[in-house]
């Protein structure tokens, strides 16, 4: 699929982009442990940049996503037309189905924030925040070494 040097280091963005998305997203998901070891203000600054940091994974995810699917349809556009702008594997798929649990993960940490600052009881959305965490990482680990398999066929 690959016929070119310039397309061998385009296809290689998608996945040096996601090792470091997932790197990142890795590092947000300790904030769990290292909540329980910090109390005072070092757990207040703690959960800040958790939050902050948060924000910024979303918006990685996204990138990294919408990188993927650019990278198809330049790479695949001449022999598919339109549909290349469609994922053509099952881990293009995959992506879209993450990135959309990874929004709603995204919108449960903003829940309980909004809950924790407006002094209701935020344990129960701040517990589907963590839960939608551990779903997310077991899926990002799958979805990782499908996209290994597949730089793999693109490259042969």
């Amino acid at each position: 699929m690959v016929s070119s040097m310039g397309q061998f280091f385009i296809v290689l963005l998608h996945p040096f982009a996601a090792s470091f998305t997932i790197w990142f997203i890795l590092r947000q998901y300790g904030y769990r442990k290292k909540r329980k070891e910090v109390r005072g203000e070092e757990a207040k600054s703690v959960r800040e940049n958790h939050e902050r940091a948060g924000e910024l994974a979303v918006k990685l995810a996204i990138g990294v996503v919408l990188g993927g699917l650019v990278i198809n349809a330049l790479l695949d556009y001449e022999n598919e037309g339109v549909m290349a702008l469609f994922p053509s594997h099952v881990h293009g798929w995959f992506g879209l189905m993450g990135l959309t649990l990874f929004l709603f993960l995204a919108r449960k940490g903003r829940e309980t924030k909004r809950l924790r600052e407006a002094g209701e009881s935020f344990s129960m959305e701040m517990r589907r925040h963590s839960r939608a965490a551990d779903v997310i990482i077991l899926l990002m680990v799958i979805h990782a070494f499908l996209g290994f398999i597949y730089l793999f066929k693109l490259l042969a």
